[in-house]
């Protein structure tokens, strides 16, 4: 029986590399949305040229519009009886934040912080509680959250790392009230990105992040799936455990290195984070969030 995922924010970056390894080589039937239509298209266009058993079906989707969002589900469960998983990766604060680096949060406008938490925390709450319903009647289903780092430490902007520090915890509640359903919610933190937004020096390409999802729902096993409920993992992690890396890691040092440089977010993890520890010095803002830094977005400037 085909499986069946929403993937959100598909037509770039970490989304449409989820969606596309989902469906071309995990044959998973992916409804995809984004706002851009035609990317979508593309995106289908590349799925059904591999002749893989997989299908993308695109939606264009505005999820600052609740209306639309929920006229989407209701259309998708009157097409599909089961969704497998929902994976929530629709962002819009890269573009928001980028034009003003280099300046602290009095200096940028509001709409930066919204742009932050509206099309991220906002939209990944309002698709989870459409959705879940659904995954309770079948009494299974997976919520993945796609979150950053930058939920443990100061990353570029203060709206960056309250939303994702907002996603890593909407996981955790959400798994919670839903732990008698037998169905999980689990937040999913890649590293930094080679994408058509980012351009950070061996960043993890948008298939890399795909076949991490995939292995959650390929690979992974109950017991795995259980401990990871409510959790954050990382996709570095997943590589290591289920033997995936990136095309060009030949030798698999390029997902070592990334493996040893994530070690102290997991301990971060599993001890006090620095805004509990009267003892943890304050970070420099500046090391991530002046005018240089930009340039690792390059596909989120204004043009």
């Amino acid at each position: 029986m085909t499986r069946t995922a929403i993937v959100t924010g598909a037509s770039r970056g970490f989304g449409r590399g989820i969606a596309r390894v989902l469906a071309a080589e995990a044959d998973f039937k992916v409804f995809a949305t984004a706002r851009n239509q035609a990317a979508l298209d593309d995106l289908k266009k590349e799925v059904e040229a591999t002749g893989c058993n997989g299908q993308i079906i695109p939606h264009s989707l505005d999820q600052n519009n609740d209306e639309e969002v929920v006229h989407f589900v209701e259309e998708v469960l009157k097409s599909v009886t089961k969704i497998d998983l929902l994976v929530n990766s629709a962002y819009q604060g890269l573009m928001a934040m980028t034009p003003h680096f280099g300046k602290p949060f009095w200096e940028r406008p509001i709409s930066v912080y919204d742009g932050h938490m509206n099309v991220g925390v906002r939209s990944s709450y309002v698709m989870s509680k459409l959705i879940v319903p659904s995954m309770i009647k079948e009494k299974s289903g997976l919520i993945l959250q796609i979150s950053s780092y930058g939920g443990f430490i100061y990353f570029c902007d203060v709206g960056y790392g309250v939303s994702h520090a907002a996603m890593d915890r909407l996981s955790y509640d959400m798994a919670t009230e839903l732990r008698d359903h037998n169905v999980r919610a689990i937040t999913m933190h890649p590293g930094a990105g080679q994408t058509e937004i980012t351009a950070f020096p061996d960043g993890e390409s948008p298939e890399y992040v795909g076949r991490a999802v995939a292995a959650l729902m390929d690979k992974a096993d109950d017991e795995f799936l259980s401990q990871a409920n409510g959790r954050t993992v990382f996709t570095v992690d997943l590589a290591k455990q289920f033997g995936f890396r990136e095309e060009y890691d030949t030798d698999g040092s390029v997902n070592e290195a990334r493996y040893e440089g994530s070690k102290p977010f997991k301990k971060m993890m599993l001890s006090t984070m620095p805004q509990y520890d009267m003892g943890s010095p304050l970070p420099t803002f500046s090391d991530t969030n002046n005018e240089g830094f930009a340039d690792l977005f390059p596909g989120a400037k204004i043009k």
